[in-house]
């Protein structure tokens, strides 16, 4: 039904009620007339509003008719309108009649800008264009029901409780009886079925259209099944449905859960609330939530608190006021979802509020893979399966970031093409992935550059073999956790712990980058210096805050010189010694729990504590390269680009010099560094004067035995 078929026969029968008024008034010489036309309304034009509305034409006496007429025109519409939004908007608050009238003279001049005259003209102000209490009780109101209508016009009373009624603003000191009100633009969006927000509201406030169902969304099917059989056991009663809390991590699906929820219930849409910016917006916090209850009452739409931990301080308590404020939202008709992180304690501010939780966890590789698959099927784009289950396994994104990641990859196709892209480079939708993975590992960590291949790898057989093992374990883990059932038999963590043991610079920090960028994630190394604490409790909040990051990171986390950290216990003699020991536990309690990669790396394997080294999946020792290994190490650590002289000897380096690839590495760059301000040529010259300075570096002294016929190139370099 249009609402203006409603509206048009209230206005008339507001027009009745105004013109009783008028007449009234004339008949008690209250209304003078003046000369000084502008200056105020005339009777003239009163008279022509009134009778182009009502058509009244009978004498001006009649005071009873009109009142006849209007209570006609109301028992009608009530009968040929009952469905009507200003009739369900009555029912719904249990408006009385004297209630009814004063709504609607606040909506009219909302409606008709003919009433803003009206009401000047009987307040006897040019400048108060809009009803006021005394207006209200002489149009609405016989003089033995006054008392009854001035109860209506108290703040406590339903039309200005409820909010569907607003006091006007005064700069200046009136009585009583001059108080202007208007009616909340909700109410007129509403009478003219216009689903819009007040302005104010318009930076709190975003209205969503709830478009998930079950199927689409990307969660755990036994949660999905949860929340379905919740909704179903409320169809009847929405309006009496608990809070609904939905605890996990921002992305997890809890929005479109509470999409879900509702269509379910048959509610269209939900207001999700901005609770930071309406509890910080100063003293017109409790108007402004006011305000969005209304809105939601009117429209039947369900709320969606966002922001529910800025009612709590930095150290997870309530802060004062946030009680009276989540009591004041709690009185919402209709669901009121609740989401938040896992370490809220939401409980003590919701108590005794009934509230119902339901646990969102980080998806699964089943729904990862699903999650993938549905996005680039939104973008027309075919991705090979083992692509998408590289993507699901190496990536514990939510699925918003899963999303995201694919949007910016293939929407950004779509923009530059025109056309959906048919196929696409996974390098670009790991690149994507690794973007979007949680960034707060790199305040605690450093991110290594993994520039290195396997090509590059200068290892024993069987080490390589070994650190190949390890890719293939990480890139298989899925398979073997979840499609063959070990994930039963693991008590806690599924993660894969590495220890890398051996001389500096026989390629442990290599092997972790080159495992790193064959699986396409990041590795960052832990820095031990920001971790160890010399105070006490401090070095297990800086691993809580390194595990807890890491475990959104989809990184590799290399400990680099772990023997400081993951050093064997001892006997406890001191104070000193027994929270040393504490640190230790506690590390190898966050090791075993993490479901991540962990490369520890050690030069002395030995002095790792024994029980790190039972956890540990893989354990590669990394000997020092044999004089094979160290003469393509010295061939390969040249770029092509670098201008070799011919008496370069390599098969004499390696023979003579029984050193690590970081030392190799270390001499190259000095010679290239020496050739570059010398000749622009390396040569033996400056390959010797760099060996000698390496030697004396590590406590040796260069002799006629290590250098035989190149000793004579030395004599400068010390």
């Amino acid at each position: 039904m249009n609402p203006r078929e409603y509206l048009s026969v209230a206005l008339q029968r507001l027009d009745l009620l105004l013109h009783r008024e008028i007449l009234r008034l004339r008949a008690h010489d209250q209304l003078s007339l003046d000369e000084f036309r502008g200056l105020y309304v005339s009777d003239a034009q009163v008279n022509q509003l009134i009778n182009r509305s009502v058509n009244y034409e009978g004498p001006s006496s009649a005071i009873d008719e009109l009142t006849a007429k209007a209570e006609l025109l109301r028992a009608e519409a009530k009968q040929q309108y009952v469905a009507s939004p200003w009739q369900t908007l009555v029912t719904d608050f249990s408006l009385s009649s004297l209630e009814e009238d004063i709504l609607l003279l606040a909506v009219a001049s909302e409606l008709d800008l003919k009433y803003e005259t009206l009401f000047a003209y009987l307040n006897n102000d040019i400048t108060r264009k809009w009803p006021t209490f005394d207006l209200a009780l002489r149009t609405s109101a016989a003089v033995d029901r006054q008392a009854q209508a001035r109860r209506c016009l108290l703040p406590e009373a339903t039309l200005f409780d409820s909010g569907l009624l607003r006091f006007m603003p005064s700069t200046d000191r009136r009585s009583w009886l001059a108080t202007g009100f208007s009616a909340a633009p909700a109410v007129c969006h509403y009478l003219w079925s216009t689903c819009s927000l007040d302005p104010k509201l318009a930076s709190l406030v975003e209205q969503r259209i709830a478009s998930h169902d079950w199927q689409g969304l990307s969660i755990a099917c036994d949660l999905g099944n949860r929340l379905s059989h919740f909704a179903r056991r409320h169809v009847d009663r929405p309006t009496d449905l608990p809070v609904v809390v939905l605890v996990g991590p921002q992305g997890a699906g809890r929005a479109q859960a509470a999409e879900a929820i509702c269509r379910e219930l048959g509610i269209n849409s939900l207001l999700r609330v901005d609770l930071d910016g309406l509890r910080s917006s100063g003293e017109n916090a409790g108007q402004l939530t006011g305000e969005v209850l209304l809105q939601q009452r009117l429209f039947d739409t369900a709320l969606y608190l966002r922001g529910f931990d800025a009612l709590f301080d930095a150290e997870h308590r309530p802060l004062a006021e946030s009680r009276a404020f989540l009591k004041l939202l709690s009185q919402a008709r209709g669901p009121l979802f609740v989401p938040c992180a896992p370490t809220t304690r939401w409980r003590e501010l919701l108590s005794p509020t009934r509230a119902v939780a339901f646990h969102f966890d980080l998806p699964d590789y089943s729904t990862r893979f699903r999650a993938w698959k549905n996005a680039a099927a939104r973008f027309g784009t075919d991705v090979a399966t083992p692509q998408l289950e590289a993507l699901a396994d190496r990536f514990a994104l939510t699925s918003a970031q899963i999303a995201a990641a694919a949007a910016s990859v293939l929407g950004a196709r779509i923009e530059s093409d025109g056309a959906s892209p048919s196929s696409v480079d996974p390098a670009a939708l790991f690149g994507a992935a690794r973007d979007l993975s949680d960034q707060g590992l790199g305040n605690l960590a450093v991110k290594v550059k993994t520039a290195h291949s396997w090509e590059d790898l200068v290892l024993p057989r069987p080490t390589l073999q070994r650190v190949r093992e390890i890719t293939n374990a990480i890139r298989n883990r899925q398979l073997v956790y979840s499609e063959w059932g070990f994930k039963k038999r693991i008590a806690a963590g599924l993660g894969i712990k590495i220890l890398f043991s051996g001389a500096s610079g026989t390629g442990k920090t290599m092997s972790a980058g080159v495992i790193a960028r064959d699986l396409g994630v990041d590795l960052y190394k832990i820095d031990l210096s920001a971790i160890v604490s010399k105070y006490i409790g401090e070095t297990e909040k800086n691993l809580d805050r390194i595990f807890r990051a890491a475990q959104l990171s989809n990184a590799i986390l290399f400990f680099d010189e772990a023997d400081a950290l993951f050093g064997k216990r001892s006997e406890v003699k001191d104070a000193h010694d027994r929270y040393a020991n504490i640190e230790v536990a506690y590390l190898l309690q966050k090791i075993e729990e993490y479901d991540g990669v962990v490369i520890l790396a050690s030069n002395l394997s030995q002095n790792i504590d024994l029980a790190f080294s039972r956890r540990m999946h893989y354990a590669i020792e990394f000997p020092l390269p044999n004089e094979t290994d160290r003469e393509q190490l010295w061939r390969g650590m040249f770029p092509t680009e670098v201008p070799l002289g011919k008496d370069v000897d390599f098969q004499f380096l390696s023979k003579q010099f029984p050193m690590t690839g970081g030392d190799i590495r270390n001499v190259a760059l000095e010679a290239a560094f020496l050739a570059a301000e010398d000749g622009k040529v390396v040569t033996m010259r400056q390959l010797a004067k760099a060996l000698a300075r390496q030697m004396s570096k590590q406590g040796k002294t260069p002799s006629t035995t290590d250098f035989k016929q190149y000793h004579s190139l030395i004599h400068d370099a010390a």
